[in-house]
This record gives C-alpha cells, structure tokens and sequence, in this order.
C-alpha cells in the first residue's frame, strides 16, 4: 500500500511538474491565454498583428505584457497560420529567434500563407506581367490589399523579376529563391 500511495504522489507530481513547464513557455498568463483564444479565429486574420483592431474583437488592448506582444509581433506571419492559438509550441517561437517570415519559408507558398498563395494562385495571370509587386493594383485584380505580410511583400517586391518568370504561382521554385539571397 505504502509503494502504491508512493507511486500515485511521484506520478501526480511529475504531471504537475510538466503542466507548469508546458504553460511556462507561453509567454501569456493564463488568463491571457484564454482571452486571446477566445478572439484568435478573427485576429489571425490580420496580416499584420499591427493592425489588429483590439476594441473590434472586444477587448481593451492586446493581452499580455510588453514582451510577450512584442513576440507576437515579431513573429506573426509564422504565427498566424496555427488555426488555434492553444496549439502555438512557444519554445520553437522563442528558439526561432526574431528572423522575419522570409527567413521562414513554406517550400509550397514562399512567405506567403496557404490562403495568400491560393489568393495569389488566382490572380497569377493578371499580375505576373506587373513591373513591381509593390505596383500591383490589387482592387483591381478582385483583392481589397497586397497578400503577405511586410516580410513577405518586401521578398516578393525584391525577388520579382525572378518570381514573376513562374507561368503559374505554383510553379515558383521557392528553395531556389531563398537560396539565391
């Protein structure tokens, strides 16, 4: 009985102990956390977590202290794409460092989200053919706004001359564009 009741007290202890090391890498108190998965299906539709409406989404400002907002901020294009925020591994955000979302590439979709290279993907024909994709008239391809982020409009807007050789969007090479830089 002593081994049982000993056993139980190791076990119970070992999980708390990984419970508070899971929620000590979230850079969020708990109850920051809750709030901010409450709003994030509409926050990560922003492009930039600059441009997130805070009031619209019905909290005052952006939770969390100066640090962990500024962690948001640097590495939001990444971010973004989790489609829930409890499923965000914090210790691979803060071991990435603060490399832009360029440094940080999908093989398939560049910079750009899956959602910006669909919207891309259908406009290929239209755009291609534009001297800059910083001079792009997106409202007039059909889109409210540039897709990206300011890291990826920045990479896209330098490397254009290369992408824009790609018949289809799908068609880009994006290891050979990264490792042209």
């Amino acid at each position: 009985m002593a081994l049982k009741l000993a056993t139980f007290t190791i076990l119970m202890l070992s999980a708390i102990g990984m419970a508070q090391a899971d929620s000590s890498s979230s850079p969020f108190s708990r109850q920051d956390e809750q709030l901010i998965s409450s709003v994030w299906p509409k926050i990560r539709e922003a492009r930039d977590f600059d441009d997130i409406d805070w009031k619209a989404v019905g909290l005052a400002r952006p939770p969390g202290n100066a640090s962990a907002q500024r962690l948001m901020a640097d590495n939001w294009s990444r971010l973004r794409t989790s489609s829930r925020f409890d499923d965000i591994d914090w210790s691979t955000v803060r071991d990435s460092g603060n490399r832009t979302s360029a440094q940080r590439y999908d093989e398939e979709t560049g910079p750009f989200t899956r959602d910006e290279a669909h919207q891309l993907s259908a406009v290929w024909s239209k755009i291609r053919d534009a001297n800059s994709f910083a001079d792009i008239n997106w409202k007039a391809v059909g889109m409210s706004r540039a897709p990206g982020d300011r890291e990826a409009q920045v990479f896209a807007t330098a490397h254009w001359e290369s992408l824009r050789r790609a018949e289809r969007f799908d068609d880009i090479d994006w290891r050979k564009e990264y490792g042209d830089r």
